[in-house]
């Protein structure tokens, strides 16, 4: 009898196993369901964003679309960096602030401590409302500094400011930091003039009051900055303030790269050769201002599907590297990493 139940259980078994209805890993997140796991890295470089991606768009169609509040399961998310963490910041704070739900979103925090610190330090529990008891001690986490806002106006940037006051007290030796605090302003305001114009093309509501997010860190001698939109991107924008004799030869010297990528570059190229002049489209070429007149460090520029890389060292550009994502974040990115000291022979 015993035998008889093992093997009509073991039948039982095989059947089902049989009969699962296989889904690739690609579309795992296509229909969500009451619960949807994070993705273990958080990360939107190196081929990395795919999953980031397509976890940020269910969570937006369970909420937005489908009405239904949503878990969010991080227990097995293990790191965030910069250009994920702070897309995933951006995000949530859209569906939350364009929900009629209650409470459409709640978190359930990762068992690593590193990830839950950093979801504190940069408010991820405020926007959903979810309480963490944990106090971030971390070095590499409590640094981090994070603001959002809709325009340049009162004390919206204030936390810059006070960040570059506090690094050039610290170290005299360091650089002045208002020269790259007004091209980190110009960069928010290119992003408050430009990247709304146009409907952002996923079908869902408008943004709130809200429309952009920054991180900044002061650590290890290294300025780093984040801002974030969620804007049509820098293809679909280039077209309203730049001549199209000047994107057509641009579009044949960039032949064969990605389009969103090609699109930066030849906003910095216009700003480089085209807007002495003029303030329109400048903000792109304030962005990699910073990194001129700073002489050193790294510029990343992320938009929709594409990235630009920007590398300077003792004054000198070394490398422009252009790249496909491989996924559309649908919004844009610009991140600077910034050595705080120089070298002696760098012009200020």
């Amino acid at each position: 009898m015993r035998q008889a139940r093992l093997t009509r259980y073991k039948i039982r078994k095989h059947h089902k196993r049989n009969n699962k209805k296989r889904v690739k890993p690609s579309a795992k997140y296509v229909r969500p369901g009451e619960l949807i796991k994070a993705p273990i890295k958080f990360n939107l470089t190196r081929g990395a964003g795919i999953d980031v991606v397509k976890f940020l768009r269910a969570v937006a169609h369970r909420v937005l679309i489908n009405k239904k509040p949503v878990r969010l399961d991080f227990r097995k998310t293990e790191s965030f960096f910069v250009p994920g963490a702070i897309l995933l910041t951006a995000e949530l704070n859209r569906i939350v602030g364009t929900s009629d739900l209650q409470k459409p979103v709640t978190i359930i925090d990762p068992q690593l401590r590193r990830p839950r610190e950093v979801m504190k330090q940069v408010g991820i529990h405020q926007i959903t409302s979810d309480r963490c008891d944990i106090i971030p001690t971390r070095d590499d986490v409590v640094y981090w500094r994070a603001t959002k806002g809709a325009d340049q106006s009162g004390d919206k940037l204030a936390i810059l400011e006070s960040v570059a006051e506090r690094a050039n007290a610290e170290n005299a030796k360091q650089v002045e930091l208002s020269g790259i605090w007004r091209g980190v302003s110009e960069a928010v305001a290119n992003t408050v003039d430009h990247a709304y114009e146009l409907p952002r093309a996923d079908g869902l509501s408008d943004l709130n009051e809200t429309k952009w997010w920054m991180f900044t860190q002061i650590r290890d001698e290294n300025f780093t900055a984040a801002v974030c939109d969620l804007g049509t991107g820098y293809r679909s924008t280039i077209n309203r303030f730049i001549p199209e004799q000047f994107i057509a030869t641009w579009k044949n010297i960039l032949k064969g790269h990605n389009r969103d990528a090609s699109a930066i570059q030849t906003a910095m190229e216009y700003g480089r050769s085209g807007t002495r002049e003029d303030n329109r489209g400048k903000g792109s070429r304030d962005a990699l201002s910073v990194l001129e007149q700073h002489g050193a460090g790294q510029l990343f520029i992320l938009s929709n599907t594409g990235c630009v890389r920007y590398s300077y060292n003792s004054g000198v550009q070394q490398s422009v590297e252009l790249s496909d994502l491989g996924i559309d974040i649908k919004g844009t990115i610009v991140w600077w990493n910034l050595p705080l000291k120089r070298d002696e022979n760098v012009h200020s």
